[in-house]
């Protein structure tokens, strides 16, 4: 019916180091020309392709699909459209792939999600998947042509699907063995790909890869982060998000986002990109969220300047 996507696979963990970024729907009933108008500049600034998020903090906003399909078709880039499954049953979360698959949409990243801000314990709907591994595992069967059985249907002639499946990573989890060993889950039951929380320390996620590499989970992982504007930005994030900061990064920052220019920002943040080289990165997935502007001056300064970044990285 459509076009099918290229696979996120086919482009990362080959060698040359990627770049892309995350963008997040616009709230419900708001104004679609501002999203385009974003992914239109990352596209033009260097993004190699772009994934599209169910909305931030459990909000789950309307979007995602749409707007990964205008970025296949409109704008002739890859996305990653992320799936949750923590409020749709087993049933509806099939319903729903189908759609994806027959837009063409190749490139899923498969999770649980988040429970809105200020709910303390996660609960997932009843008859709903409690962990990300399970989805991954019904996605994996779909490529496979293993649909749900329905009762007084017969299931004949249902074609495979062709799911590019990935899922997330969390190199910072505070328990060290179920950091690796909820990766695992994942990567058994399917995971192509991982994209990992926010990340702003180079020598945590480094740690990660080689313990992953010794376990033998070899698929590519994107460093997934976001830009910091200060040292008091970075305090936040990482106090929100229960992550490190390597000190490195966290010195080279602005004290005040107020008294930082956009040059600053981005040279902090092309320094911290070399550590990331250096310990084995695929590439840069940018959380843009509401700040675009950094993300545009750093992805036309990788872009328009390669071999001075690429002399850098390895110096």
């Amino acid at each position: 019916m459509y076009q099918p996507d290229v696979k996120i696979t086919d482009l990362i963990g080959k060698g040359d180091f990627t770049l892309s970024a995350e963008v997040i729907p616009p709230r419900n009933g708001a104004n679609r020309e501002r999203i385009l108008a974003q992914i239109e500049s990352l596209l033009k600034t260097g993004a190699e392709f772009l994934s599209v998020t169910k909305g931030a903090g459990g909000s789950l906003r309307g979007g995602s699909l749409p707007i990964a399909q205008a970025i296949k078709e409109q704008f002739g880039f890859p996305c990653i459209a992320h799936f949750t499954c923590r409020d749709i049953l087993p049933e509806e979360v099939e319903n729903q792939l189908v759609d994806h698959h027959y837009f063409g949409i190749r490139n899923i990243l498969a999770l649980r999600g988040d429970p809105p801000q200020g709910e303390k314990e996660w609960k997932a709907r009843p008859g709903a998947y409690n962990y990300a591994f399970e989805l991954i595992e019904q996605i994996k069967k779909l490529n496979q042509g293993k649909y749900l059985e329905r009762p007084g249907f017969k299931s004949t002639g249902q074609d495979k699907t062709d799911f590019c499946i990935g899922c997330a990573v969390y190199p910072d989890h505070p328990n060290q063995g179920e950091r690796i060993e909820f990766f695992r889950k994942k990567v058994e039951a399917g995971a192509e790909y991982g994209i990992t929380q926010m990340v702003f320390d180079h020598s945590s996620y480094g740690e990660f890869l080689e313990t992953c590499a010794k376990e033998g989970l070899d698929i590519p992982i994107l460093l997934g982060t976001r830009i910091l504007k200060s040292k008091e930005q970075a305090k936040r994030m990482t106090d929100r998000f229960d992550v490190p900061i390597s000190k490195k990064y966290f010195d080279s920052l602005p004290d005040e986002t107020k008294t930082a220019s956009q040059n600053q920002i981005t040279d902090c943040f092309l320094e911290f990109v070399e550590d990331l080289k250096a310990v084995g990165a695929p590439g840069i997935h940018l959380f843009v969220i509401n700040d675009t502007d950094s993300a545009i001056k750093a992805l036309a300064t990788m872009t328009t300047q390669p071999e001075v970044f690429a002399e850098e990285a390895h110096a």
